[in-house]
């Protein structure tokens, strides 16, 4: 089954991917990982009211687990990254910081 995803549409242009960072990070994750997902485009200066039910304050992008709309990017990612762990996008340990490596 699909998920669902809401993501920003262009400026004037509202069947056109947006420049927003956030959703398109949630977007290529979902495309690397060939995760099957339908696409919602939200113009946000007319944000319909389905849409603002999902997301009261209005952010995007939003995708629905299980029924439950998430919000957060990050919490986004993080979710795909648990439910589908390959290709793992997470960063190695030896690799999270920059502390104590010297340049």
């Amino acid at each position: 089954m699909a998920l669902e995803i809401a993501v920003k549409a262009a400026v004037g242009a509202p069947t056109i991917l947006g420049d927003c960072p956030f959703s398109q990070r949630v977007l290529l994750t979902l495309e690397e990982k060939k995760i099957a997902y339908n696409t919602h485009l939200i113009d946000v200066s007319n944000k319909p009211q389905w849409f603002l039910e999902v997301s009261p304050e209005g952010k995007v992008p939003v995708v629905k687990f299980v029924g439950k709309w998430v919000s957060d990017y990050d919490v986004i990612v993080g979710i795909l990254e648990e439910k589908y762990p390959e290709p793992s996008f997470v960063t190695p340990p030896q690799f999270s910081s920059v502390y104590g490596t010297s340049i």
